[in-house]
């Protein structure tokens, strides 16, 4: 199966956690505006962002990009001037590989104070990755701190999501790609004390019925709940479903991957309950995006494969082009999650295809997000294996309970976005993002301003 490659290297797949505000969508009926805030050039300043932004409170923006720097990845910031009207791009910590970590893929969380949290996929002391922090010292200068470094066993492996940060505590919570028991990811926690952070492992993913190598940021409530997806991994039975199952008896199919719930249960332990499996069918496969919550408990997310038995045009995927999805929780009396799909990706013409990167919500129940590629046909961006080079979008929901997709606007590619990693929205509805591709200085990535028509 294909998948997209992370770093050129790395075959990895944020989105908001769920304590943060409702966002307000800017208007999908006017023309939006796209403007190209920064190039990188994949050199000091780094190159290649593969995560979304954050914002903080007095407008800057804070990312990762994956290369660059020394060669590992940097963290960097834009600053605003003259009321938005220009930005500059500061590089304000460069990995280097050894003990601090390399190859940064995922969005930062902000804690107190403006100190930033976030992961690297490799480096630290053992090789397998970091979880680090990143605070802001005099004169304008950044501090990088590392809290953990995985060993690769037991305590996890390779961190492919961003951190969620607990307010209430302080405590951070993640996920890892690989490593656990079965070397199949884990969940993970890190308690601060005043003598250091100690990891702890909530959940190792086991593959078989349960899920499998989690690439998404947790969902945490306030009571600290965390929701999650695993990429892979879940089991499902059917009985005479050609062409995976010709018989009367049931058949037991590997699954696409799980969306999962992990309840505290007192004295630092967690249980797991599996809300969904993927069947990889109509239904979706692959979640490697994070679930947000709307009304009523219901939860939404998107799959980067599945949706149509047809597959997907644009590429010849067989899997088909993904999918927004909706899980609704038990109806009084039942203990079953229903799942919904909410729009499946055509891959023609201006249609997006595999979603990717964070989805939000606004006051009024509208979904926003962005794909990874379609919107066209030209392969200036990924021409090895995806036409087209991405597209925002929102689905909206009406009173009788459909749901309606509109592309907000395509992204041309180089000098322009291209691969876009999702969006993060401020004051004003004006929303921000970066693409792994694109740009005016070689095609190593932007960072982009997309202002909603009127």
């Amino acid at each position: 199966m294909l998948k997209i490659l992370k770093s050129t290297a790395i075959a990895r797949r944020s989105v908001l956690p769920m304590l943060a505000a409702a966002l307000v969508l800017p208007c999908a009926a006017g023309t939006a505006t796209l403007t190209t805030l920064y190039s990188f050039t994949d050199l000091s300043d780094g190159g290649f962002p593969e995560a979304n932004l954050v914002i903080s409170s007095n407008g800057s923006l804070f990312g990762t990009t994956a290369s660059g720097g020394s060669g590992w990845g940097t963290v960097f910031q834009m600053i605003p001037s003259n009321g938005g009207a220009t930005w500059t791009e500061k590089t304000i910590y460069e990995f280097t590989g050894g003990a601090d970590g390399a190859n940064p893929i995922a969005d930062l969380a902000m804690g107190n104070n403006n100190v930033l949290y976030g992961t690297t996929y490799s480096g630290g002391l053992y090789g397998y990755g970091t979880v680090f922090q990143v605070s802001p010292g005099s004169g304008g200068s950044w501090n990088q701190k590392v809290l953990y470094s995985f060993a690769g066993g037991s305590d996890g492996a390779n961190p492919a999501a961003g951190i969620t940060f607990y307010s209430k505590n302080g405590v951070l919570y993640g996920t890892t790609v690989n490593g656990g028991s079965a070397n199949l990811g884990t969940v993970f926690e890190l308690i601060p004390a005043k003598t250091g952070w100690t990891e702890k492992v909530l959940h190792t993913f086991v593959g078989g019925v349960d899920g499998a190598n989690p690439l998404a940021d947790l969902a945490l409530t306030s009571t600290g709940t965390l929701y999650g997806t695993a990429s892979q991994g879940g089991q499902y039975v059917v009985t005479n479903q050609p062409p995976n199952c010709t018989t009367t008896s049931p058949c037991t199919l590997q699954a696409w991957g799980v969306a999962f719930e992990l309840t505290p249960m007192g004295g630092g332990n967690f249980t797991e309950t599996l809300l969904y499996t993927f069947t990889g069918g109509t239904d979706g496969g692959s979640p490697e995006s994070s679930l947000v919550m709307g009304s009523s408990g219901a939860m939404y997310g998107t799959t980067f494969w599945g949706g149509a038995n047809t597959g997907c045009p644009i590429g010849d995927f067989p899997q088909g082009c993904g999918t927004v999805y909706q899980l609704l929780p038990p109806a009084q009396g039942s203990t079953t999650w229903t799942e919904k799909v909410l729009y499946a990706f055509t891959g023609h013409s201006t249609d997006g295809s595999h979603p990717y990167g964070n989805l939000g919500i606004s006051t009024s129940g509208e979904l926003f997000g962005t794909t990874f590629s379609g919107g066209g046909t030209s392969d200036v961006c990924s021409a090895d294996a995806y036409f087209g080079c991405g597209t925002v979008f929102a689905v909206k929901p009406s009173k009788t309970g459909t749901w309606t997709k509109s592309n907000i606007m395509a992204l041309p590619g180089s000098p322009g976005p291209g691969n876009p990693n999702g969006l993060a929205l401020a004051k004003g509805g004006n929303m921000y993002g970066t693409s792994i591709t694109g740009g005016n200085t070689g095609g190593f990535g932007t960072v982009f301003l997309m202002t909603p028509g009127s």
